[in-house]
């Protein structure tokens, strides 16, 4: 392996591969540290590997990444997959691979790790059956595994949707879909009609996967989950839908609140975050052409804020670009003229986020647990534990995890953080833009210690 790469990219999904590819084309160095066995990411996971019919089956959004994906192992950038960063410093990485740390060093680092499906406790959510919607559809994609029905699907976002139409074209059957966004969202959206008309397609697809869902089955507005509960023969879910207590059975209950952006290497690497106040979530911090606000470090994708496939992929490209500049690649007038497109493409997909944040805009009293609903998995510890020491006098997420230890799990707080914030937020009538989240400590992910004593580190590395 190289002593010094030109790029190291975390991260191998559409803006991870996308940045790859044009970084090799422009004759920079690239290596591409992927926590999975393939490449793909999320949204094109096992799409690689997937039968030309499965891939048709799941649209032509996903069709889209077996194309990426070729492009990308063609492209001569160097790809290890099953790699774990787990700490990362100006110009170094640390990656945890086949049983051993190493030390990459690299001039320049691009974050690309992308989002995450929103984790939003609600009591009975940790019983068997009950998953995400997006880690259902990750199963389908790269297992072809599909849940025993009936289903009930609960939340909100285009994924609840789209897994609707998955499961209905796989004969699965779907006990009803329980929608907890507000319908005023739609009619809220409406002033921002025009920047939507900027991908035609892709909000045609939209509204037709919205009736789809509809007619296809019974659909619960304007929902309130209350609990859900093992009711020996399968799962119960309980709800209020337009003031009304109702309840659902079935065999598996999936959850989705929306995606968020996957913070956890930007928060260590110590980059500057922004709140997005619609979606209610953090964001790393970069301009269009990916920079941070931290020199060497660079950010593309959905964790610098969710915008998709498609803009993903376009700042992935951009980041390269302004990297292979820095580098002395590329003046900054080609680095504009071969980014023109790019930036086109950029363009619509922001036009066009306005109206997609307004209309799956999250309800605050979905995403603020109940007391029995049990906040953070690694600490077992429920929203009505931490409320008695929020209510104490912890102000912040960290000053709890000082006190109650959410947080200092094995997934330094991937699961609590949101759930923590919206009940300190609440409590003590603080703004969230004004609760920064967790900070990340090296090691971001579980190491032996055979692994920290091999590495030669130095000294201020943690």
């Amino acid at each position: 392996m190289k002593k010094i790469w030109d790029l190291v990219i975390i991260g191998a999904g559409p803006a991870g591969m996308s940045a790859a590819i044009e970084a090799s084309r422009l004759g920079l160095s690239a290596l591409v540290l992927e926590r999975q066995a393939q490449p793909g990411g999320q949204i094109f996971r096992g799409a690689g590997a997937s039968s030309l019919q499965k891939v048709e089956s799941l649209g032509p959004d996903y069709a889209k990444g077996r194309k990426l994906i070729g492009e990308f192992q063609a492209s001569g950038a160097e790809f290890m997959p099953e790699a774990t960063v787990w700490h990362i410093l100006p110009g170094k990485v640390y990656v945890s691979h086949a049983g051993q740390s190493v030390e990459i060093q690299t001039k320049e680092v691009l974050i690309a790790t992308g989002g995450m499906e929103r984790p939003v406790p609600v009591p009975g959510w940790t019983l068997p059956g009950v998953t995400g919607a997006g880690a259902a559809d990750v199963l389908l994609k790269s297992a072809s595994l599909l849940p025993a029905g009936p289903v009930v699907l609960c939340g909100n976002g285009p994924l609840i949707l789209q897994t609707a139409l998955h499961l209905k074209h796989w004969q699965v059957p779907v006990a009803g879909v329980v929608l907890t966004g507000s319908p005023a969202n739609t009619l809220l959206a409406a002033r921002h009609a025009i920047g939507a008309l900027a991908r035609p397609a892709y909000l045609a697809r939209g509204i037709a996967m919205g009736l789809r869902t509809a007619f296809g089955a019974r659909c619960y507005p304007a929902a309130k989950i209350n609990s859900i509960e093992n009711s020996g023969t399968g799962l119960t879910l309980n709800f209020t839908s337009l003031g009304r207590k109702r309840s659902l059975n079935g065999n598996a209950v999936m959850l989705h609140e929306g995606v968020v952006s996957e913070t956890r290497i930007t928060r260590l690497a110590r980059l500057r975050h922004i709140w997005c106040e619609k979606q209610r979530y953090w964001h790393a911090e970069a301009d269009i052409w990916g920079q941070s606000n931290l020199e060497g470090m660079n950010v593309a994708g959905d964790c610098a804020g969710v915008r998709g496939a498609d803009g993903a992929m376009a700042l992935g490209r951009l980041a390269a670009l302004n990297i292979a500049r820095k580098l002395g690649h590329l003046t900054v007038m080609q680095r504009n003229r071969q980014g023109k497109s790019h930036l086109r493409v950029l363009s619509r997909v922001n036009a066009m986020q306005p109206f997609m944040d307004t209309v799956f805009k999250p309800s605050p009293q979905a995403l603020l647990p109940a007391d029995d609903a049990m906040v953070c998995r690694c600490e077992e510890l429920t929203a009505g534990e931490l409320r008695k020491y929020i209510m104490a006098g912890c102000y912040s997420p960290d000053s709890l995890k000082a006190q109650a230890r959410p947080g200092m799990g094995a997934c330094q707080g991937r699961m609590c953080a949101a759930g923590v914030s919206e009940m300190i937020a609440h409590c003590h009538g603080i703004p969230l833009e004004k609760l920064p989240p967790y900070h990340a400590q090296p090691p971001l992910f579980p190491l032996n210690i055979g692994e920290l004593a091999d590495i030669d580190m130095a000294p201020d590395a943690f």
